[in-house]
């Protein structure tokens, strides 16, 4: 038996729960009998009448931030997940990911002492640089004091990069681990291969998808669009919303106040079609650098080349290698997007009609989660 244990404050339409559902049902669909456990604040019970092998713990919503409250919260956190490790039995295994390094979250249970279960981390980013980045130095100070004593608990570790598993098996205080690097995967059949927009309009039309965050470098964009002298019209479409959109819209009001940027909240579902089909690519992290990182795997470039979208971005990726034609590398550097760069990679797509069913191809081939769930599959059988 197979626990997927996530502590998330998303709702069903975050790439983490997508991603979440994917792995779980391909682990039962090897044999490997498995339940997803969300506990959180946003989603209904009712969601395992969509998923049977779904379980919904509602956390209550934190509604005053002051010490005491966010104590009930971490006892709270803390109950539950010692609640799951206990239902465990030596043969079963606990697969998690997505909970912060504060020690008041773990029960005893989870420590190596005494327990039955075996334990598997999943790491996405190397979060201490993260913090760091955003000024959350408290949290930084937790994760340099206990995220390795916490990760070295685990009896295996999966990073999505090379980059990301190379730190975690290296930060821990007691040993080695086993650890492997498995890239992330996507649903692909999920989302539909886009309509691409008439190749002999004059406007360029620029997406982007997601909470925007620093590491996105949307600012490189909007820098960009400033300095850009050319004759065809730029329009930047920003779908979500996040902790730098404010940033954001404060520096295109300055630098670029005629740019055409429109701001178009959260969307999910159908409503995110069109987008897809009125655009000509989509945006992936430009900024990645500022986190110290080089390496990423990102869900939303992923859904990009499952929709048959060309895109950008500015870090390596284990899926695309620069053979990869449908994407636009930029210079992992603090300087704007050359637009002119841009321009000629659309013209260059644009001759070819065909490149949302050659990219979707090469997604079902490389990134969709039936290439890459027999990986992790083996992994933690075998631990």
């Amino acid at each position: 038996m197979l626990k997927y244990l996530l502590v998330t404050s998303g709702g069903l339409e975050s790439g983490v729960i997508k991603k979440a559902i994917a792995q779980v049902s391909g682990f039962n669909s090897l044999g490997l009998k498995s339940e997803l456990i969300i506990i959180s604040d946003q989603l209904v019970p009712d969601l395992s009448r969509l998923y049977p092998f779904i379980k919904i713990i509602p956390l209550k919503t934190l509604r005053r931030k002051d010490i005491f409250n966010r104590l009930l919260r971490a006892v709270s956190i803390r109950r539950s997940i010692r609640d799951v490790i206990l239902s465990l039995d030596r043969k079963d295994l606990l697969y998690h990911r997505g909970l912060e390094f504060q020690l008041s979250y773990y029960p005893l249970a989870f420590f190596r002492t005494g327990r039955r279960c075996k334990i598997v981390s999943e790491h996405q980013s190397i979060e201490i640089r993260q913090s760091i980045l955003y000024g959350s130095y408290l949290s930084a100070l937790k994760d340099l004091l206990t995220g390795g004593f916490i990760t070295g608990q685990t009896d295996g570790i999966i990073g999505v990069t090379d980059e990301i598993t190379t730190y975690w098996s290296g930060r821990l205080f007691c040993g080695k681990i086993p650890h492997t690097t498995i890239a992330n995967g996507f649903d692909v059949g999920s989302v539909p291969v886009r309509t691409p927009p008439a190749g002999n309009r004059a406007d360029i039309h620029l997406l982007f998808v997601g909470n925007v965050s620093r590491w996105h470098g949307l600012d490189r964009i909007v820098q960009g669009i400033a300095a850009y002298r050319g004759k065809a019209p730029i329009i930047l479409h920003i779908v979500g919303e996040g902790d730098e959109l404010q940033n954001l819209q404060n520096l295109a009001k300055t630098v670029a106040p005629e740019a055409q940027i429109h701001y178009h909240g959260k969307r999910i579902g159908q409503q995110m079609d069109s987008f897809f089909n009125e655009c000509d690519i989509a945006i992936g992290s430009l900024g990645l650098h500022r986190q110290g990182l080089s390496q990423a795997s990102s869900l939303k470039v992923r859904e990009y080349c499952s929709r048959g979208i060309p895109f950008m971005m500015a870090n390596q990726d284990p899926d695309f290698p620069e053979s990869f034609s449908y994407c636009l590398r930029a210079s992992p550097i603090e300087e704007p997007i050359a637009m002119e760069d841009v321009v000629a990679f659309v013209n260059e797509m644009r001759k070819n009609p065909r490149h949302p069913e050659r990219m979707r191809a090469f997604a079902e081939d490389t990134i969709d989660w039936k290439s890459k769930i027999k990986k992790t599959y083996e992994f933690i059988t075998a631990l």
